[in-house]
């Protein structure tokens, strides 16, 4: 099923919107292949935070720099890939470029209704 409601602030995170491109029922699995666009104002930077579960961020467009726990931070531009880790503080992501917006694609399963960014 598809959900198209319009880009919705992300709570929390000052600038950030979310759009639910995909919500699929996973057959047998509690849980829901979710496909977001989450679009970063120039410059934008996201709190501390931790995900439940794994998941994989597609760069659209931009250039994003993001680091987890106390690893050193790495830079992603449009094309690449990462995963979001579980459990571990997400301590660094943010939109490199102060005059442009940042948009990516996150794809992840999880049950309906839990959030999939949270604090830590």
């Amino acid at each position: 099923m598809t959900e198209g409601n319009d880009d919705a602030p992300q709570a929390g995170f000052a600038g950030v919107t979310r759009k639910t491109l995909e919500r699929l029922a996973l057959p047998g699995d509690r849980r829901e292949l979710v496909v977001a666009e989450v679009t970063y104002p120039p410059g934008g930077v996201a709190p501390l935070h931790k995900h439940p579960v794994g998941g994989v961020i597609f760069i659209v467009e931009g250039t994003a720099e993001s680091a987890y726990g106390d690893e050193p931070p790495r830079r992603y531009g449009a094309g690449e890939t990462l995963q979001d880790r579980p459990d571990v503080p997400h301590t660094l992501f943010r939109n490199c470029d102060p005059e442009r917006p940042l948009r990516f694609l996150t794809i992840y399963a999880l049950e309906p209704g839990r959030a999939y960014t949270m604090e830590p």
